[in-house]
């Protein structure tokens, strides 16, 4: 039987919500389902899932020690290959006779999820390091007492060890079960161009933007949304807005000075039961033929944990009108000195944007491990993430993600022209 239309755009909407992290954890895989899964070393995996420890080389293997005989599993592996965290947390470096240097990841301290690194021949990271799923933080080194190059990896919660190697298998490329991360279960973030009522006034393809907005307000809504960076939320879209009633559950911050005309283009919006606003103000970048965009760094608090951050949101110009790349790579320059200036406060950042560039926009941003994306891990040049859009959420300073997903759920129901891209971002004290 063919699918109706309903029916099709439900179903794109379901596997939306399973990218965008809205699963349970997955059960530990049976020996008949471990026999048909593909090895874990092998899987190509980015941030924020789970990693295997060790890059994919022949002379990689797990040796699958038992947990009713052991704690964890080695893993060989030549001596001096990067160790990888399998999962985010906050990392600390111990040593001891039997494990030589370690590293342990915790999650939501000791009685959350933690991954032990052990036998390392040289930690990578500082003790007490956010870690991001997949960043380095080791070299492998040698087994005590012996001459062999292994790796030793653990994993528990609430100080139960887990069978490491049935882990590895049921967790690598999925989402890290970790619940809570740094004490609190996060908040969803999301860069969502509406697309302005302006460009489908005319347009048999698309409904008018006020019906397009009810929709994409049902989406954020049905997905708990916290936050959202949107772009062409244009004026007659946000009076529709307020005049439905959007803004008694949902707060609003855009470039509205007294005596002047207002922007709403460009706001930064939030849920009002699990976010408070505590500040906010505008800063400008060049768009079309250089003229001049009041664009939104919002200064919000997390309720259930009072932690407080900024949200920066912009919409770059396109390459329709003028020396559009020209007057984008000043915006990206722009915004990468108020990211720095906002992160001198000691506050973490997050930064949402129609940017119009892919690799463009995130190496400025990232470089020198200024920034993340939820599918990129902390460098100092620029280990640019595969696929992309030219929708990005970027991070600087204490806050790491346990989800994240680029969802076309909007453009195929034909709400916007562009994915909703989305991520559950943890704030660290």
């Amino acid at each position: 039987m063919t699918a109706t239309r309903p029916q099709t755009l439900f179903l794109r909407a379901m596997v939306g919500l399973l990218s965008l992290g809205v699963v349970l954890a997955p059960a530990l895989t049976s020996s008949a389902d471990a026999a048909k899964t593909k090895e874990p070393k092998a899987r190509a995996v980015t941030a924020p899932n789970v990693f295997f420890p060790l890059k994919n080389k022949p002379s990689v293997k797990d040796l699958k020690s038992s947990s009713t005989k052991r704690f964890g599993t080695d893993i060989t592996g030549p001596c001096n290959a990067g160790v990888f965290a399998s999962t985010p947390g906050v990392a600390h470096i111990y040593s001891a006779p039997n494990l030589g240097t370690y590293v342990r990841v915790r999650a939501n301290g000791s009685a959350g999820l933690t991954t032990t690194y052990a036998y390392l021949g040289r930690a990578l990271i500082q003790d007490g390091q956010v870690i991001q799923s997949g960043q380095p933080i080791g070299l492998v080194g040698k087994k005590p007492g012996t001459s062999a190059c292994r790796l030793y990896f653990s994993v528990t919660r609430g100080g139960k060890y887990a069978n490491a190697s049935a882990w590895l298998n049921a967790y690598v490329g999925k989402l890290p079960p970790v619940g809570n991360l740094f004490g609190t279960r996060g908040f969803l973030v999301a860069s969502y161009n509406i697309l302005g009522a302006s460009h489908t006034a005319r347009s048999k393809k698309y409904a008018t933007g006020n019906v397009r907005l009810n929709r994409s307000m049902s989406m954020l809504n049905a997905r708990h949304i916290d936050v959202v960076g949107t772009q062409e939320f244009q004026e007659t879209q946000f009076d529709y807005w307020v005049a439905k009633g959007y803004n008694k559950t949902w707060g609003a911050y855009y470039w509205d000075p007294a005596g002047k005309k207002r922007d709403t283009e460009n706001a930064v919006i939030w849920r009002k039961s699990t976010i408070d606003f505590v500040s906010g103000t505008t800063f400008d970048i060049p768009y079309f033929n250089g003229n001049i965009r009041h664009v939104p760094a919002v200064l919000l608090r997390e309720k259930s944990s009072g932690r407080t951050f900024y949200v920066m949101n912009v919409h770059n110009p396109a390459n329709t009108k003028g020396n559009a790349a020209g007057y984008r790579a000043r915006a990206i320059a722009i915004e990468k000195q108020k990211m720095i200036d906002l992160r001198a406060s000691g506050r973490p950042v997050l930064f949402t944007g129609d940017f119009n560039d892919r690799q463009k926009a995130f190496c400025p941003l990232t470089a020198s491990k200024l920034s993340i994306s939820p599918n990129s891990i902390p460098s100092m040049t620029c280990v640019y993430p595969k696929p992309s859009s030219i929708d990005w959420i970027f991070a600087a300073g204490q806050v790491r993600f346990s989800s994240f997903g680029r969802d076309t759920y909007p453009q195929a129901a034909r709400i916007s022209d562009h994915p909703i891209v989305q991520a559950r971002a943890h704030l660290q004290d």
